[in-house]
């Protein structure tokens, strides 16, 4: 447990207190894993105002894909990033989405990355658009600054730990039960998931709403979770939400960033 650890979410009512703080920058963050030109396409339909667009692939990914689909971008590709969207250590960045996922993963890679002020909007755009807050097509004008990263290793675990067995971890799937389960697989191309890890679905710590639940029925969902926690999803980004989550109950947990589409590079379809 961990309690020192401040709140990765904002609720609704507050960015919208503050929406007019010169610091506060919303990120867009919407995608979609099987429509990529997605989240462009909705943050130029409508978007909350001041809000700078991220993109899954090209933002919020390295384009090396060896480690896996979405792997962690280097840390001077996320420097030219941030400061093209005038992000600086004095900046509130707060993201959001449309389903939770592409917000988590920007605050998971600020997290990485060393900066203290990122939050996820807590319900997303939805909850936006329910506390009344304007919808604009306006992209706001080009900042540029200059920010400093430093990347916490020991924030994730790779491959080569988890197979090396030298330390008892506790594998936790993210993804949906059909594609732990192997019945369903979109896009790797071999279903099923890593040996010994326990499926807890991504979706099943948000409630109907969007938001977030609470620190006792998220401490009831991981209840069983052993020591070590390390998450992984197909690529790094769902398992992020789960990851705010626990941070949420007060728990401490590690990814596992190239998740199900790393791990099966190395394996030889049956």
């Amino acid at each position: 447990m961990n309690k020192d650890v401040k709140s990765p979410i904002v609720s609704a009512d507050w960015l919208k207190a503050n929406i007019k703080n010169p610091y506060i920058v919303p990120a867009d963050c919407r995608f979609n894993l099987l429509d990529h030109a997605y989240g462009k396409r909705s943050y130029t339909s409508g978007h909350i105002p001041g809000a700078v667009f991220f993109d899954m692939e090209k933002d919020l990914s390295s384009p090396e894909k060896s480690f896996g689909r979405h792997p962690i971008p280097a840390l001077d590709e996320f420097t030219k990033v941030l400061e093209n969207r005038g992000i600086s250590r004095k900046s509130i960045v707060v993201a959001y989405d449309d389903d939770g996922s592409g917000a988590a993963r920007l605050w998971f890679l600020l997290e990485y990355f060393s900066l203290e002020n990122g939050y996820v909007l807590d319900g997303g755009l939805n909850a936006w658009l329910r506390a009344g807050g304007d919808i604009t097509t306006k992209v706001p004008e080009r900042r540029t600054s200059s920010v400093e990263l430093k990347a916490k290793k020991d924030m994730i675990v790779e491959k080569e730990i988890i197979e090396s067995k030298n330390s008892p971890f506790s594998l936790i799937d993210a993804r949906s039960p059909d594609r732990y389960s192997g019945e369903y697989e979109p896009i790797d191309r071999i279903p099923g998931h890593i040996p010994n890890a326990t499926n807890i679905f991504w979706k099943s710590v948000l409630n109907e709403d969007g938001t977030y639940k609470s620190p006792d029925q998220i401490r009831s969902i991981f209840k069983e979770v052993g020591k070590n926690p390390v998450l992984y999803c197909g690529s790094g980004v769902t398992s992020c939400v789960n990851y705010i989550a626990m941070r949420i109950a007060g728990i401490e947990p590690r990814l596992y960033p190239g998740g199900w589409s790393h791990w099966v590079k190395t394996i030889k379809e049956q």
